[in-house]
């Protein structure tokens, strides 16, 4: 397990010493200038050793309690001056040690080492007591294997509208040449694909969680790669890694593709529950859709596929019993046509369903959303249901 050291303290000079002898041990590390940042922090963090520094502005004791019973996979290792060490409270706080700030490295660091310890043995019993509830989450697929209908655009909306629902949502951007679904969030990836690759998974810890990029809705990203030429170091073995390891962590995990099949994206639709095909009215489009049912079929992978009639509009010469006729496969979801309202979302950067949710299009995704909802098993349908009744911080995710 991969522990990260987290340091607080109000003096900037312990901090940083702390810092130097964590950095010489090559433990992964940082340093918070205040608890809100801290806690911020731990809610997206698997496996942590809280070092709380002297600090006037905070009891350390008061703090360490806090952080011992809000965060289970958390140890904390109080470093204070003599005179404020007090062993019986700092006990009753739940700290794993409390040491003199001027002790000697090797003592401090053996202190650590205890810690780790304790991270570690939490975690085994959280993986034990959750091991009857792991977590499957489901995978959505979306292509087309025609650029400019709307897939990317159909990704980011299903994934907001899903997490109406209270779902745990993440989204993968697998058109790894030229994706987009970090833009269309507003957002800027500080770690992608690309990064987790070389950073993590060859290096043999393949943890993906620091590479995500969190929108302020709770979905999570992953990333395409910053450069279109990293593309070709990512392989079918690092995706199927990839999705395996995050169907732990997640409800739902979305999943965009270049407008091609090729190793990457064909991974990820073998891996799917559900392939969601865009569509549209325009005969380069239904040829390219005809070749993709036909090609998905080969691969046995039809009973998967809904298509999804994206920009739904009267067209001369084109209707939707023929688009049905064309593809062989009865239409799913019908996403009307507003240009205005799609290209007001993209260039503010926030998806319709939440920056206009009363307009058609929104209205069209979410039910779309709704399908997908009741396309759980019977039992994951109740829990869901008891999801909404209960709110989004009643209820607890299992973790692996």
């Amino acid at each position: 397990m991969r522990i990260t050291y987290f340091i607080l303290s109000e003096k900037i000079m312990y901090s940083t010493a702390v810092k130097m002898m964590l950095d010489e041990v090559k433990k992964n590390n940082k340093i918070f200038d205040t608890a809100s940042e801290l806690k911020s922090e731990l809610l997206h963090s698997k496996g942590t050793v809280v070092i709380i520094g002297p600090n006037s502005l905070m009891d350390p004791y008061e703090l360490s309690q806090e952080l011992s019973h809000a965060y289970p996979l958390t140890a904390v290792l109080l470093l204070l001056k003599k005179d404020e060490i007090d062993y019986k409270k700092a006990m009753f706080t739940g700290a794993v040690d409390v040491i003199d700030i001027d002790s000697e490295e090797s003592e401090v660091l053996l202190s650590i080492e205890k810690a780790e310890k304790i991270v570690n043995f939490k975690a085994q019993i959280n993986d034990h007591a959750n091991k009857e509830e792991k977590k499957e989450a489901k995978v959505i697929t979306v292509c087309s294997t025609k650029g400019g209908v709307g897939k990317t655009t159909i990704s980011v909306n299903t994934a907001v509208a899903l997490n109406k629902h209270n779902l745990k949502v993440a989204v993968i951007d697998l058109d790894l040449q030229f994706g987009d679904v970090t833009l269309l969030f507003d957002q800027q990836a500080g770690q992608t694909i690309y990064d987790w690759v070389k950073q993590s998974f060859e290096n043999g810890d393949k943890s993906y969680e620091s590479y995500i990029t969190r929108h302020k809705m709770g979905i999570d990203i992953l990333a395409a790669p910053s450069l279109p030429e990293f593309a070709e170091l990512i392989t079918g073995e690092h995706i199927s890694y990839l999705i395996d390891a995050m169907k732990q962590d997640y409800d739902m995990i979305i999943i965009d593709t270049p407008p091609a099949f090729v190793e990457t994206s064909l991974v990820a639709l073998e891996m799917s529950d559900i392939i969601l095909l865009i569509a549209s009215m325009d005969l380069p489009a239904l040829k390219n859709g005809k070749l993709a049912v036909e090609t998905l079929s080969l691969l046995g992978l039809k009973d998967k596929i809904k298509v999804i009639l994206n920009r739904d509009s009267q067209t001369e010469g084109i209707t939707k019993e023929m688009v049905e006729d064309v593809l062989g496969m009865k239409i799913e979801g019908r996403i009307p046509s507003d240009y205005r309202t799609v290209i007001s979302s993209l260039n503010k950067g926030e998806p319709f369903v939440t920056m206009a949710p009363r307009s058609s299009v929104a209205k069209s995704l979410m039910k779309i959303s709704e399908h997908i909802v009741h396309s759980f098993p019977k039992e994951k349908q109740i829990s869901i249901q008891d999801k909404k009744k209960k709110g989004f911080f009643s209820f607890k995710r299992s973790k692996k």
